[in-house]
């Protein structure tokens, strides 16, 4: 067996999660180590015990890793272990990171996670959560930015929904094996996101059905592999509480839309919002906090005085480029940079804001910019 078979073998394994496989690799050195150790060496180890040491010597009668590959190879999933280059950076920070990451979609979108955020929420969404949910989505996808939920009823389909609907990438992460996505009704919703360049994800192996724990562990992975969670509504008992927790933490940011006073939806944001969760009403709110999120790297300095031109930024859009070219050239004045950029204004408005969130530039009093480069 060679190291990945390993660790797909650990992640397969029943009772064995990310602490105990770190545990007994801590012990014994390796994964192979410990899946090819004697049962009285493993009821030695603390967390393992006579209940699991059994199941991790005799690991055949529980698993078959080859057929496990084999499927995913099939269904055209593709299978990445924390040890592999394309693990999400963000990820592998969490105390307990997934031992497995098992993809269907873009690896691009799983890896650009440098700006990206998560938008959770009530099940039993309202009107009013979901049209805020797909404002933040839509506005996030035109800022650059990754949107990660959990495919869920209400707010999460809302989310998903609203990022294809503006061009963006999204991440569904859900609480069971890829080949039994839950809940039913979203697969199309889920080959769309594929169809669209985005992902879904999930730590559990191909067959694995939802229970009641899956979730917890799936929204870890929201929250750990994103900059910061937007929570939209939630009940004081949902499970987007937990995923504000976990990003917490995590280290995370957390940021929460206000609701009505009477709502029960809406009492879950209100005790994030007492506790110190940034106050959302658009996705400006988040932006203003960007910069403070885990992770980030600092705004650039302000320039002296020089001869030399700034250098030109990389990685940015052709319209991106232009617009940034015409605030080198000294245009300032937001409407005047619509009106010579020859593009549509919402399309240059959502330019900007990519712009700003990018840290490249910064918005004055007076629909004024600043360039920050």
């Amino acid at each position: 067996m060679n190291h990945r078979e390993a660790l797909i073998t650990l992640n397969m394994l029943p009772g064995i999660g990310p602490g105990r496989k770190q545990a007994l690799v801590a012990y014994f050195g390796s994964p192979e180590a410990a899946l090819a150790a004697s049962t009285d060496e493993l009821c030695r180890l603390p967390g393992i015990g006579i209940k699991l040491a059994p199941i991790v010597h005799d690991w055949q009668r529980y698993c078959d890793p080859v057929a496990e590959q084999r499927m995913a190879y099939q269904a055209g999933v593709r299978i990445i272990t924390e040890e592999d280059s394309e693990y999400p950076p963000l990820l592998k920070e969490i105390h307990d990171p997934p031992i497995c990451l098992y993809l269907r979609g873009s690896l691009q979108s799983l890896q650009q996670s440098e700006i990206s955020v998560g938008v959770v929420g009530s099940r039993g969404a309202t009107s009013y959560g979901i049209r805020m949910a797909s404002n933040l989505a839509r506005d996030a996808s035109y800022a650059g930015a990754v949107v990660v939920s959990g495919l869920a009823r209400g707010i999460d389909s809302a989310a998903h929904a609203a990022t294809l609907n503006a061009g963006g990438k999204t991440i569904a992460v859900i609480g069971s094996g890829l080949y039994n996505i839950y809940p039913p009704e979203n697969i199309g919703l889920a080959n769309a996101i594929v169809n669209a360049s985005g992902a879904v994800v999930s730590e559990f192996p191909m067959m694995f059905r939802a229970d009641r724990h899956t979730f917890p562990m799936r929204n870890r992975i929201i929250s750990g592999m994103t900059r910061g969670v937007i929570v939209v509504e939630a009940g004081i008992k949902s499970g987007s509480l937990i995923t504000a927790a976990q990003a917490l933490e995590q280290n995370r940011t957390v940021f929460a839309v206000p609701g009505q006073a009477d709502s029960a939806f809406s009492k879950g944001c209100h005790a994030l919002l007492r506790d110190g969760a940034v106050l959302t009403e658009s996705f400006a709110d988040v932006i203003n906090e960007f910069t403070g999120l885990p992770g980030m790297k600092p705004p650039p300095k302000e320039r002296q005085s020089t001869p030399l031109a700034p250098p030109t930024p990389t990685g940015l859009s052709d319209l991106e480029q232009k617009l940034w070219n015409l605030i080198q050239a000294g245009h300032t004045d937001i409407d005047e940079i619509i009106d010579n950029a020859d593009e549509e204004p919402t399309c240059v408005s959502a330019a900007l804001l990519t712009l700003e969130l990018k840290r490249l530039i910064k918005q004055l009093p007076g629909r004024k910019l600043k360039s920050l480069a």
